[in-house]
């Protein structure tokens, strides 16, 4: 694959767990393009010292060479990026620098466990309730994600990490480290704003799929209706599984459940692992959505039944009858996580 040559004043941001991994693709990218390479901090608040030594070559008269940035994978890996891509487009870089490329180093065997479910045979895989989440959005927020590893996974596990990667984020670039001549950089001259690229927030938005993708990748459920929350933790439980609906790898949105009145929740799965977190928005108030508002994205999805199973959990006519004070009294196990701060 044929490596785009990076510009001066370009900036690639490393995303990977820190380990020699993330060491080696941001050592081998700043000799390939004779770039500098620096350390991300861990917390946004830190950004503007980075920012200044990136653009001290410009306030010297001098060349703006490109960079490489490092960043060991973190919960705020998000806020860290978007804090230096907007410092980067600021005055203070005064139009010399610019966010080219975020490179989401991941290793295949890992994520074939977390996302896809494949587990080695011969030893037991814990599941980590927080690196589903963490390796998904890796990859919607990148630009170029670089499987390392893909010789401790089979070749047709190594197909589905590529149709995952593409499903979760169809612009992204893909490549396998060590495979030839891997893009570790696209060449864009800018990056538009980070995670907009992501499928579940086209798919909401109702933005036209890409050309070739197969539609058995994404369900969108929308209807007014809210849950009723047995039969929804029924389905969770059991009832997207693989043998009966083909591999969910990602869902968002936001859902209503009739046990919490006026609530809306934030709905976010990946992998396995499925989270519900109350949002500040209320039912019925202006700007906040009414009902249910979900994507599932995944591979070889049986849509219909997808969206059939879904249509059983909302409240039937009869039920909304009964009205609020009925709905309250429903049994309601389904995980309640506080809002993020």
């Amino acid at each position: 694959m044929h490596m785009q040559r990076m510009r001066d004043g370009a900036v690639t941001l490393v995303i990977g767990p820190a380990h020699d991994h993330l060491d080696a693709v941001a050592g081998a990218l700043a000799r390939r393009h004779r770039a500098r390479r620096l350390s991300a901090p861990d917390a946004p608040g830190a950004v503007p010292e980075l920012t200044g030594r990136l653009v001290a070559p410009a306030w010297e008269g001098r060349r703006v060479p490109p960079a490489i940035v490092a960043l060991p994978l973190c919960e705020r890996f998000v806020a860290v990026g978007r804090t230096l891509q907007d410092a980067l487009a600021g005055p203070a870089a005064a139009g010399r620098l610019h966010l080219s490329d975020v490179v989401a180093v991941l290793e295949a065997a890992p994520l074939a466990e977390q996302l896809l479910g494949h587990r080695p045979s011969d030893e037991l895989v814990a599941q980590d309730d927080y690196l589903p989440s963490l390796l998904a959005r890796q990859i919607e927020h990148a630009s170029v994600v670089l499987l390392v590893g893909c010789e401790r996974v089979s070749a047709a596990v190594h197909r589905d990490l590529i149709a995952a990667v593409e499903t979760l984020h169809p612009s992204v670039v893909c490549a396998d480290a060590g495979a030839g001549e891997p893009a570790p950089c696209t060449g864009a001259a800018e990056l538009g704003r980070l995670g907009d690229g992501a499928a579940w927030r086209r798919e909401l938005a109702g933005a036209v799929p890409p050309p070739g993708r197969a539609p058995e990748r994404a369900v969108v459920f929308r209807d007014p209706r809210p849950f009723h929350p047995s039969r929804l933790a029924e389905l969770v439980a059991h009832g997207l599984e693989p043998e009966r609906v083909g591999r969910v790898l990602r869902s968002k949105g936001f859902v209503s459940l009739a046990s919490r009145r006026g609530a809306v929740h934030g709905w976010s799965s990946a992998g396995d692992v499925l989270t519900l977190t109350r949002t500040p928005l209320r039912q019925g108030v202006r700007g906040a959505p009414i009902g249910q508002e979900l994507v599932l994205l995944g591979l070889g999805l049986d849509v219909d039944r997808i969206r059939s199973s879904l249509a059983a959990c909302l409240l039937t006519d009869g039920e909304l009858l009964a009205g609020p004070a009925v709905w309250s009294a429903y049994e309601d196990t389904l995980p309640d996580a506080p809002m993020a701060s």
